[in-house]
């Protein structure tokens, strides 16, 4: 803050004369002029590099700025531009013209003038205090003039970054990681999408990918002001802003439109997602040459995640204004497309369906289709963000807050929504005075809180919700027996342990099987000598060669019930068995139960109590708060079938008083679906019930129609 901020800030306003100008105003002699085609016709650039303005002029309104030189005044101002031109043009519309841009700040100033600008800007901030038009939606912090650093990135890396050649290996090098991208995207597709779904990470999880978010954000916007920077343009602006609460970085190459051709504009635009996949495909040259599990494999791999696929479906999309939105406008030639859109729909539609005295801004017929549906496209994706966000904000609060996170999330909704609503009630109020005269006008404030309370009344914004309770069990498990009787020498597992199909897990002795080894044994050598014997005494081999098939029939059933102390996994499961190291030198029987493994999907027990059934049904949503994830598990509840069963040992605390009575229980099974991770077999929680949405009218009417219903009927 320097010292005019700081008394300004301290003192109190004092009323002060208002400087005006003596006579017309003139040119800024720094100005940057371009001249350029655009949609067809010619245009002129001017950029104020020092205020970071752009303007684009028609050449007759370039004539009539370069007539402003300070000295002329209105009058000789207009008869100039009258005689160079041929125009006719009256004193009042040069006024008019002279007035306009002096609102746009395009005009040269003196040291004074330039102070008393900076005198009203800061009283203007003192106003937007009590009256501000904060954007939610879009909010910026302008960090740091990047010039000096872009401009040595560009002497050192510049001329090989820009080379033909290297143009060529970058693309060579998109060509391998789309490849690889498609010949691995049966994991590469769903790991995208729930890389992105926040509701299932965990405060580490967030802090990792905020991380990487503003390393990649830092390059990608280094990729565009650097590629200004080397077509001849200067960057002075880069910071921080928050894109509908997504933090994310921005530069100013505002410059690129004056230094630059329209092909070098288009690289300028397209550099940020260049470079994304430039490091989308470094990272799967690591990701495919890194040790499985170590950090850097699944560094890179989340690195592939946020700049691959994602890079170009979110920046390459035109509704919002990223790269996409740029890249269009330039490619169509129409600047501002966004805005101008917006303003001729808005115009239209204020103008011809509540006849309003609005001007509909002129639109070229040909235009006007793409001005409709871009606007009516833009618009609906933008309120679909915005929807998004409060609905996040609602899933997150829920998990504290169950159904009053409805409160911060109107909150938000306001604050998001505030600025439109102001401008949907002028509009609506406007239309009815003119149609029904302005004694509505005292009377709106009461109308609308009226309607806001009947809404808070009658309208179904409020959900039934019980409590219960959930238990992760496996949706199928076997037991693994003992085959032969023995004792257990070895436990290779441990509970909790993932197993794959034919992996050991325990080994076992047996005196009956090692005897029977031996026995085998001493057939097989006492046949062998006596087959031997008989055809060195020349007699018959029969009964020794009969023997040794039995030997061999005896070999086979000892390493037969030898391989059966060695005990392996079916299928793929996990270990439920508590602590099988105690196992070890126990005697088991045969047939006597081991090991207990959990296959297939995960399954979440639900206990429902009994006062649940009247306003909770099937097909309901059952919300899972699992301990030690951020965020929560949604399923569909199935029908309960059974008896009543009890809660198990330990999901609830020993009540302190006997007059706490538990309520009866059932119980539904519900499969966890895969986005919901591999939560532990046994880990127990709370489980919300909900039911439809009623109003607050409508439970008040359903408590009395209980009470009526228990005490009276």
């Amino acid at each position: 803050m320097n010292l005019s901020e700081a008394l300004d800030a301290a003192l109190p306003e004092i009323p002060q004369a208002r400087l005006t100008r003596s006579g017309p105003p003139r040119l800024d002699p720094e100005l940057i002029i371009h001249e350029d085609i655009l949609d067809g016709e010619p245009v002129i650039g001017i950029l104020q590099r020092d205020r970071s303005n752009y303007f684009r002029f028609q050449p007759w309104q370039w004539q009539l700025a370069q007539l402003f030189n300070g000295k002329r005044s209105y009058e000789e101002i207009g008869a100039a531009f009258e005689s160079e031109t041929g125009m006719q043009i009256s004193v009042e519309d040069v006024r008019v013209f002279s007035s306009q841009m002096d609102e746009c700040n395009f005009w040269y100033k003196t040291h004074q003038e330039k102070n008393l600008a900076m005198r009203e800007k800061l009283l203007a901030q003192r106003g937007r205090r009590a009256k501000s038009k904060f954007n939610v939606a879009h909010i910026s912090f302008s960090a740091w003039d990047p010039d000096r650093y872009l401009g040595w990135v560009n002497r050192v890396a510049g001329g090989f970054i820009y080379s033909w050649w290297c143009v060529l290996v970058a693309l060579l090098l998109f060509v391998f990681e789309t490849a690889v991208v498609i010949d691995n995207w049966r994991f590469i597709g769903p790991d995208t999408a729930l890389f992105f779904n926040f509701a299932q990470k965990s405060f580490s999880d967030f802090a990792q990918f905020w991380l990487l978010i503003l390393v990649i954000g830092f390059l990608h916007e280094t990729a565009h002001g650097l590629t200004c920077k080397h077509f001849g343009g200067e960057v002075h602006s880069m910071g921080l802003m928050f894109l509908y609460l997504a933090p994310c970085f921005f530069v100013d190459v505002t410059e690129s439109w004056v230094s630059a051709t329209k092909i070098q504009r288009l690289g300028t635009i397209i550099a940020g997602i260049w470079i994304e996949l430039v490091m989308c495909g470094i990272a799967i040259i690591f990701w495919l040459n890194s040790a499985e599990g170590g950090w850097s494999h699944n560094l890179a791999y989340e690195v592939i995640l946020l700049t691959g696929i994602a890079a170009v479906a979110i920046n390459l999309n035109p509704l919002i204004k990223l790269d996409g939105y740029y890249f269009l406008t330039e490619i169509i030639e129409i600047p501002e497309l966004k805005e101008r859109s917006t303003a001729f729909l808005s115009a239209w539609f204020q103008a011809r369906i509540l006849r309003a005295p609005i001007e509909v801004p002129i639109v070229p017929r040909r235009r006007v289709v793409l001005f409709v549906a871009y606007a009516i496209a833009s618009g609906a994706y933008s309120y679909l963000l915005l929807f998004l966000v409060v609905r996040f904000s609602y899933r997150l609060g829920s998990k504290w807050f169950a159904e009053f996170a409805l409160i911060p999330s109107a909150a938000l909704t306001f604050v998001l929504f505030r600025s439109r609503i102001r401008s949907l009630r002028r509009v609506l109020t406007e239309a009815w005075e003119r149609t029904f005269g302005s004694g509505f006008q005292w009377r709106s404030k009461y109308v609308f809180a009226g309607l806001g309370l009947i809404a808070l009344l009658f309208v179904p914004l409020w959900r039934d919700r019980e409590n219960g309770f959930f238990v992760i069990e496996p949706a199928e498990s076997h037991t693994i027996c003992a085959a032969v009787e023995g004792r257990v020498a070895e436990v290779l597992v441990e509970e909790g342990e993932r197993v794959h199909a034919g992996q050991t897990l325990l080994r076992m002795t047996s005196n009956e099987a090692a005897s029977m080894k031996s026995v085998a044994l001493a057939q097989t050598r006492s046949a062998r000598f006596r087959t031997f014997n008989a055809q060195i005494q020349g007699q018959s081999a029969g009964t020794a060669i009969a023997d040794q098939v039995a030997a061999r029939r005896m070999t086979g059933l000892a390493n037969e019930a030898q391989s059966l102390l060695e005990l392996t996994a079916s299928s793929d499961g996990t270990i439920l068995t508590q602590n099988p190291s105690m196992l070890v030198d126990e005697k088991v029987g045969s047939g006597q139960p081991l090991l207990e493994l959990a296959e297939g999907a995960r399954d979440a027990r639900i206990y429902i109590p009994t006062s649940a059934f009247s306003r909770i049904s099937a097909d309901s949503e059952v919300v899972l708060a699992v301990p030690g994830q951020f965020g929560l598990i949604r399923l569909k509840l199935t029908r309960p079938a059974g008896d009543p069963v009890s809660l198990p040992a330990g999901i609830l605390p020993a009540e302190k008083y006997r007059g706490f009575k538990l309520p009866v229980f059932y119980s539904a099974r519900v499969t966890l679906p895969p986005t919901a991770g591999n939560p532990m077999y046994g880990l127990s929680g709370q489980a919300k019930l909900f039911g439809m949405r009623r109003s607050l009218a409508g439970r008040i009417a359903m408590v009395v129609s209980d009470l009526v219903k228990a005490h009276v009927w």
